[in-house]
């Protein structure tokens, strides 16, 4: 699969529950002075055309970025449902990214998609590995229609740092204090 000049959907999947953080809301909450789903929006503004899964969980908090962002609303019926929901409206290359990544750079995205593009399967997911243990965070590629995926492994960093909990929004928070770039 190659990358066709610089077209590519980007879909940052924000309609989830949030259950583990305390609801709905949590991809709205700030972190450094700016809502985490802005972050994410910031970190792939250059990157092709941006789209936001919302659901009738998020559609309420949403609706100031549906103004600027195209926006897909979803059943709300979970994950893997709502991601297949999203992406039978959208062209491949898609590039799907969470939206609870407060520290994520454009840098990474690229560094990922290169080297995904290179990989050549349907399906590239970048995990994150961590005292000998790799987890996928939620960054995929999808350039195709198939079952063969790939995994690309980075080690984790506070630019893969996801919040799921109030306490990786309470680190986040530190990670801003103790870091005068951000």
């Amino acid at each position: 699969m190659r990358r066709q000049g610089n077209r590519i959907s980007i879909l940052v999947m924000a309609g989830g529950l949030g259950r583990r953080f305390g609801g709905a809301g949590k991809i709205f909450t700030e972190v450094c002075g700016k809502r985490l789903i802005e972050r994410v929006l910031e970190a792939v503004s250059k990157l092709g055309e941006i789209y936001i899964a919302v659901s009738p969980h998020t559609k309420a908090y949403s609706e100031d970025l549906c103004r600027i962002y195209r926006c897909i609303e979803t059943r709300g019926k979970g994950y893997p449902w709502d991601l297949s929901e999203a992406l039978s409206k959208l062209e491949k290359p898609v590039l799907v990214l969470p939206a609870d990544l407060p520290f994520i750079t454009s840098d990474a995205i690229e560094s990922f998609l290169s080297k995904a593009f290179e990989v050549g399967k349907p399906v590239v997911t970048l995990r994150v590995c961590r005292e000998g243990s790799c987890k996928p965070i939620g960054i995929s590629l999808i350039a195709g229609d198939g079952s063969s995926w790939a995994n690309i492994d980075y080690q984790y960093s506070e630019v893969f740092m996801d919040i799921d909990t109030v306490e990786d929004l309470i680190r986040a928070g530190e990670i801003c204090g103790s870091t005068a770039a951000r």
